[in-house]
């Protein structure tokens, strides 16, 4: 799999400086890439142009040379998972929330036991984490292991990971990096922590363009 930004300018409504100007990327399959950059660099934004939340206002985002659109991006997003630095799913219990995402189509097979999914929990530090806890009265890095657990099960080929150690102790960091890490997947990731740049083998810096 090759997943290429190409010469990608974007800017929002209103935003006098584009927050990205010719901006290109290639991503092969087993690449675990981390992206870094002030805030407001765009590392976000990249996120939400993939996905098609955005649309740059030139150049092309392309998956093995076939452009992300219409057809190509809605089967892009079946083979994604976007885990944001706080993750927010709605309300609703921590069983209702994190067994949601396995009623889509595309997902029901992938669905885990509650007996499996809670060995993960566990193995993450999540060992007291009752399923009729109230999702949104979680801290942010229980939620944020509740969604490294959620990327583990659905098991995509690309994973997009904001911040995805920022609330993790060294031991949880590593438990993140024996689920997640996959020569399979392609691993994109906006990070500004030192332990989990180190393990990525591509650094991309995304500078802010001057006026």
């Amino acid at each position: 799999m090759t997943l290429s930004f190409s010469n990608i300018d974007f800017a929002y409504p209103g935003q006098a400086t584009p927050i990205l100007r010719n901006f290109s990327l290639t991503a092969e399959t087993g690449d675990i890439i981390a992206l870094q950059g002030a805030s407001g660099s765009g590392k976000t934004t990249l996120f939400r142009l993939l996905l098609g939340f955005e649309k740059p206002t030139n150049g092309t985002i392309t998956l093995d040379g076939k452009e992300l659109v219409n057809e190509e991006l809605f089967q892009f997003r079946n083979r994604t998972a976007w885990l944001p630095q706080d993750l927010d799913l709605g309300e609703g219990s921590l069983e209702e929330v994190f067994f949601y995402l396995f009623d889509f189509k595309n997902n029901k097979h992938k669905k885990p036991s509650k007996e499996k999914a809670y060995e993960i929990f566990e193995f993450l530090g999540l060992k007291d984490t009752q399923w009729n806890t109230g999702f949104r009265s979680l801290s942010t890095g229980q939620r944020q292991r509740i969604g490294i657990a959620l990327c583990y099960f659905l098991d995509k080929e690309v994973l997009l990971l904001d911040e995805p150690t920022s609330a993790l102790d060294e031991a949880s960091k590593e438990k993140v990096k024996e689920l997640l890490f996959d020569k399979n997947k392609i691993i994109l990731s906006a990070s500004h922590d030192p332990w989990w740049t180190t393990r990525c083998n591509k650094i991309v810096k995304i500078n802010s363009p001057v006026v």
